[in-house]
Formats: structure tokens, C-alpha cells, sequence
């Protein structure tokens, strides 16, 4: 640090030097160097002045380098988030197409059933599932089904299947 500026004032004294016209340089010879101390405070203050926003930049520097370091690791991060996301939206269709093969199934196997049977075994189940089950059979088997219900359960069945408000 202290070396360029000590170069940079040994090339400001240099060029000066050749500025100077061959009078001047022997005038310079009779004459010596006279720095005031004011002058000497100002460079010391320059020079600490430079070292310090030397320093600055250095720090600027090394923040900027641990920012794109972060950058890239929350961007590897979030590359790996939206492949665990595709992963789990695909496990989640996967897992509803299974459970509406059951479902489908469960349906038909309810469709093959008589209404006599049906009615006890859906008075054991929730009002929400029972309606679910009738919203996907056919009308006409809903109709022979419903008779078959406790009275209390077929009217809760027949709001959640929008058949009164």
C-alpha cells in the first residue's frame, strides 16, 4: 500500500523533472526542496485517506464474491424445490388416479347391491360420504336407496345432494 504511493510520488517528482527546461533545472540544483509541514499533513492524511478506501474496496470486493456465492447457492436451492414440487404434484396425481380407480370400483360394487342392503350399511356411514357415493350412481338407484335410509338420514343425504336448499 505505502509502496504505490510512494511510486506514484516518485513518477509525479519524475515528470515534473522532465517538464522543468534545462534554466529551470539549474536553478533547481541551487535551490533545495522546501515542503511545508501543512503540505507533509495533507499527503499523510491523503495517503490514509487512500489506504482506507483501498481497504473499502477490498471489503466491497469480498462482500460482492460471498453474495454471488449465495446467489448461486438459493438459486441450486430453489431448482431443487421446484423439482421436489413436479415430484410431489406427479405422487399426488398418482395417488388420486388410485383413489378414483377405488373409488370407481367401490361404485360398482355398491351399483351391484339391492337397495335393502345398502340402506343399513349407509346408515353407519357419514352424511358426507353416502352422498358422495349416491352423487356417482345413477338416478334411478339413488331413488330405490334413499327409501332404504333412516328418515333423519336421508333428509341430511338429500341436502348435501342438492336435492332441497
Amino acid at each position: 500500500m505505502k509502496t504505490a504511493v510512494f511510486r506514484r510520488l516518485l513518477l509525479a517528482l519524475f515528470f515534473l523533472l522532465l517538464s522543468m527546461s534545462p534554466n529551470d533545472m539549474r536553478h533547481a540544483n541551487a535551490q533545495p526542496v522546501s515542503i511545508s509541514s501543512e503540505e507533509i499533513d495533507k499527503t499523510l492524511s491523503l495517503q490514509k485517506r487512500e489506504e482506507a478506501i483501498v481497504a473499502r474496496e477490498k471489503e466491497i470486493e469480498q462482500r460482492e464474491k460471498a453474495l454471488a456465492e449465495l446467489k448461486k447457492e438459493i438459486d441450486g436451492k430453489l431448482g431443487q424445490i421446484a423439482t421436489l414440487q413436479k415430484d410431489v404434484t406427479e405422487k399426488l396425481a398418482a395417488i388420486r388416479q388410485e383413489q378414483d380407480a377405488s373409488f370407481k370400483n367401490l361404485i360398482k360394487v355398491y351399483s351391484a347391491m339391492s337397495a335393502s342392503k345398502l340402506g343399513p350399511l349407509f346408515n353407519k356411514m357419514s352424511d358426507e360420504n353416502v352422498a358422495e357415493i349416491l352423487r356417482a350412481m345413477k338416478a334411478e338407484q339413488v331413488a330405490q336407496i334413499i327409501p332404504k335410509l333412516d328418515s333423519e338420514k336421508a333428509v341430511n343425504v338429500s341436502r348435501l345432494l342438492g336435492r332441497f336448499e
